[in-house]
């Protein structure tokens, strides 16, 4: 008696959503042990005399390893899998037998680390941050693996199946996706762009008090900045009707590259009213919210200039895809770099970190916050005349000295508020 394909076991998916849960799994371990060495190095400035009324903040640096790299990791895999089962079907959901052997050993890899961390991990010599180190670079290798055999499996049935006439299929082409890695963030097409990842944490921070006075900020950088062996590059290509280079227009969504070709045009409606906006062209969720505006501070001779960072910025800077990625246009635009952030926050710090108040000036999306000085003479009738001349300044009180704060990550309403505080 024959067997259908319908009757067969779908291994490779079973084997795969497993690996899915130990990825989750080491994200959870990833997380209790990064909260134990905040505790940790907690107690040990208390230990030697930090007075306790004092809240330590703890300020991460993206440049080091976080949960979001093991999200990554598991995403690439599920985009490989979908990429497999949409070409080839169920027959690819099934496998064959090198696959089956190969995915197991990739999810015995990944659980050993996690037990051993686990088990021997706090009377082990080894410092924490060894052990993050250990356990982000495990998930990284499991997922470079598994995306490695899902593509060798895709080819290799791909060689099986019958030659398809050519009368009957003459239009049909394949999909040029490519995922070479499972951190894939970088468009390019006939010309070579290089492209900066940016990842940003995710977490939470905690809620800042009104007053700098009682708050210590730490930046946490206990962990070295692990070596990468695979490269943070996929080859993306695609139509698109508007008139920008090969790989500028697929760095961005096509909404956002029409965006930044005609700059008097307004965002769609429904990314001002829906309470989710999401993009026209390729429905991807825009991390925006309606009527607000993004604050960042830059310091120049000692005072803080601001500058409001607009939702109209934030879309023409998304890409196409579910990813949630954006790319920086002032860094497009200068030509000589990609910068892609994980999500709109991790822009923004961009933006804070890596670019001068000269670049933020002259992009009319981002607007500089300039405060009215107060004219108390009644016979005066210029108090306003600098602000109100600039057709990019909006007046709300900003320059003022703010050594202790981070100058990215503060989310404010836009108003027309008119603010007559001096600089202090």
């Amino acid at each position: 008696m024959r067997t259908t394909i319908t009757d067969q076991v779908s291994v490779v998916q079973a084997l795969v959503h497993t690996l899915f849960d130990v990825f989750d799994a080491t994200k959870d371990l990833y997380q209790t042990l990064t909260i134990k060495e905040q505790r940790d190095y907690e107690e040990s400035l208390r230990s030697k005399g930090y007075p306790s009324s004092r809240r330590i903040e703890y300020v991460k640096d993206e440049t080091l390893d976080s949960e979001e790299g093991i999200i990554m990791d598991k995403a690439a895999v599920k985009r490989q899998f979908e990429i497999g089962t949409s070409t080839l079907g169920a027959e690819f959901a099934i496998g064959d037998v090198t696959a089956h052997i190969d995915l197991q050993d990739q999810i015995i890899k990944l659980q050993n680390v996690l037990v051993n961390t686990f088990l021997y991990g706090p009377t082990s010599t080894e410092s924490i941050s060894h052990q993050l180190s250990n356990v982000n670079a495990a998930s990284r290798t499991a997922g470079m693996a598994t995306v490695a055999i899902l593509r060798d499996l895709q080819h290799r049935q791909e060689e099986l199946l019958p030659p398809v006439p050519r009368s009957s299929h003459s239009h049909t082409t394949r999909s040029t996706l490519t995922h070479d890695t499972p951190h894939a963030a970088t468009a390019s097409g006939t010309k070579s762009v290089s492209t900066a990842l940016m990842k940003y944490n995710p977490s939470p921070a905690p809620a800042r008090s009104s007053s700098p006075v009682n708050t210590t900020l730490l930046t946490w950088r206990g962990r070295p900045k692990p070596e990468r062996t695979d490269t943070d590059t996929t080859s993306m290509t695609g139509p698109t009707s508007y008139g920008t280079s090969p790989a500028t227009s697929d760095l961005y969504c096509l909404y956002a590259s029409d965006l930044q070709r005609h700059r008097d045009q307004s965002l769609a409606s429904g990314i001002i009213s829906d309470s989710v906006p999401s993009c026209p062209h390729c429905k991807g969720t825009l991390h925006l919210s309606p009527g607000k505006a993004w604050e960042l501070f830059k310091e120049d001779d000692g005072f803080d200039r601001c500058f409001q960072v607009s939702n109209r910025f934030v879309v023409k800077c998304h890409r196409d895809g579910p990813d949630g990625q954006y790319a920086c246009v002032l860094c497009s635009e200068s030509g000589s770099v990609n910068t892609v952030c994980g999500d709109v926050k991790a822009l923004v710090k961009h933006l804070w970190s890596d670019h001068t108040i000269r670049d933020l000036k002259h992009e009319e999306d981002i607007v500089e916050i300039i405060e009215q000085p107060v004219d108390h003479r009644r016979d005066s009738g210029t108090g306003h005349g600098m602000s109100r001349s600039s057709r990019r300044s909006a007046s709300m009180a900003s320059s003022r000295r703010r050594k202790s704060l981070p100058g990215y990550d503060r989310e404010v309403d836009v108003f027309d508020t008119r603010s007559l505080r001096r600089r202090v």
